[in-house]
Order: C-alpha cells, then structure tokens, then sequence
C-alpha cells in the first residue's frame, strides 16, 4: 500500500481510482462498510482502492477545544488495517488552513484534476469542503461535472443505533469493551513497548510490565483483568492504568503497568498489546506499600476468576 500526502503526488496512479473519503478513526465496522464500497468497485473495472483521510482533525482547526480523543494512536495502526480491508493507496492530507477554506466544488475539483476518479465512496451522512457545506447531494451534482460515481453507504446498527467514533468513545468511557468491540469489529487494546519502571512491582512481588497507552482515549483509571500478547505469546494478567497516586501523588505519568499471569522473561522493548476485559476498581492512593500489596493479591484473584468466566 502506498501513502501520499498531497494531492499532486496522486499523478502516479495511471488506473482509474476508487475513493473512500472520511476520518475514519478507528477503522470501526461503519467505515469498513465505506471502505468494502470503494474495494468492491476497484475490483470490477481494474481501479485502484484508496482512502482519502486526514492526518489531523478537521475541528482541530476551526473548534481545538472541541476535538476528541483519538481511539488510534499511531497512523500506521490505522494504514495497516485499511490494507487488511484490500486499500491499495492511501492520500493523508493535513487539514491547513488553505484545505479549510476549500468549497466542495473546489476540493472535489482539486482530486479529479490530480488523478482518474472513477468512484467516490462515503458515509450517507458526510459533509465536506467549507462550513461542511457539502454532503451527499452535492457530491451528486459534483458527479455529473467530473464523470465519476457516488456511493453513499448506509449506517449500520448495533442494537439499533447507528455505529460511530462517539459511540465507541462513550462505551469505552465506560469501560463498556464488548460493546465497544462490538462496534470496532476487534478489541479495544492499548499497544506499546515494554519500558522500564521503578521496579516497585517486583519488590511487592508482583512485578509489571509497563507501557505508554499509545492513543488519546482511555477508560477510567484504575484495575482492569487484562489479555495481553508480547513476544509472540499471550497471557492473562492484571494491569493498572493511571498516575500512580501511592507512590507518585497525583502528578505521576500516565502509564499501563501489567502484571502478567506466567513468566515472560526480558521483554523490554518489546511490543506488548493488552486487551482490557474487566474494571476492577478505581485507582486508589494507599496508606501505606503493604495495605498496596495486600489489594494487589485481592486484584490478581479477582482478575483471574473474571478471565475464567470470560472463556
């Protein structure tokens, strides 16, 4: 799969092009549909399957306040499984302020202009160009200029609700995951190198392995019964999520620190993914390390038996 960044690179792309437009955060089962649109259409004529997508968040200019947590965090996450799903190329644009000022006729005009547009695949609900001034009909009207065809595809439900990023982001909130994994089509999970820490776990003999949680949204901090995979290996286990407050105050880093049910070996730097199944409990501040190493042996039992039950 192939990454271009600005609309003049698109001139390499000889066959006809079939677009999936959106943000596509997430990568959940409504853009899959989006997606399997633009895939379906290339494999009939020859064309090329692509998503246009941004690297940023068109609020992020207009609204900075107003711009949610990512439910990904790095763009490679996201590439990787819009090639599962049969993307052959991939135009991420950065929403400056000359792309914010576009109207719909411009942008569209801009993309036929940079290459062969045979479909454009959207949500029924997109809008596009300045002031989102354009949506699904006026992509219509823009088709018959240009020669190329739309596709807008419907929403689709989860206990009939439309499927969304705000959605997913709520139940996650919650700690909500089998709905939210309802929804993405695949768990929720944090993903990162194992780094060091202070070596506190493995003095109160329950020694963690610690990653950053790699993306903007997270559920509540606190106990979670966890699935985790690194070096090729899966384990159940016990992990953390939060500053720390025993032993950090309230001003510690935010950080997963898992406890895992088996014996991993040297696993730093390796990259670790962690599937939440469970909250457990908030995060609390202890009086003391031993009440905290009392509760953790509390969490590991109590981690294990929601696992159990989980199978």
């Amino acid at each position: 799969m192939v990454i271009y960044r600005e609309f003049k690179e698109l001139k390499s792309l000889a066959a006809p092009v079939h677009w999936a437009m959106g943000m596509f955060d997430g990568v959940h089962l409504g853009h899959a549909g989006v997606i399997a649109a633009a895939v379906k259409g290339a494999a009939l004529d020859g064309g090329i399957p692509a998503v246009l997508t941004f690297r940023t968040h068109p609020l992020a200019r207009v609204r900075p306040e107003s711009v949610p947590p990512a439910i990904m965090g790095e763009d490679a996450e996201k590439f990787a499984l819009m090639e599962e799903l049969g993307v052959k190329a991939v135009l991420s644009l950065e929403f400056s302020s000359r792309l914010a000022s576009m109207s719909p006729e411009e942008f569209i005009g801009e993309l036929c202009s940079s290459c062969r547009v045979a479909q454009i695949a959207v949500g029924e609900d997109w809008h596009f160009g300045r002031g989102r001034e354009g949506n699904v009909e006026t992509l219509c009207l823009l088709s018959c200029r240009y020669g190329f065809r739309v596709t807008a595809v419907p929403s689709i439900l989860q206990d009939g609700e439309r499927i969304s990023s705000t959605r997913i982001r709520e139940a996650v909130r919650e700690a909500d995951f089998l709905q939210a994994a309802g929804m993405l089509g695949r768990p929720y999970r944090w993903k990162g190198p194992v780094i060091h820490g202070r070596q506190l776990g493995r003095l109160l003999d329950y020694p963690t392995a610690n990653i950053r949680p790699d993306c903007g949204l997270q559920p509540p901090h606190g106990v979670y019964a966890v699935r985790a995979r690194v070096a090729g290996k899966k384990y159940g286990g016990v992990a953390n999520l939060g500053v720390r407050p025993t032993v950090e105050g309230e001003t510690g880093e935010l950080l997963l620190e898992t406890h895992l049910f088996g014996h991993p070996g040297n696993i730093y730097g390796r990259e670790m993914e962690v599937e939440p199944v469970r909250f457990l409990r908030p995060e609390i501040k202890f009086p003391s390390l031993e009440e905290l190493k009392s509760q953790l042996a509390r969490d590991a039992a109590h981690a294990a038996e929601a696992l159990e039950e989980g199978e």
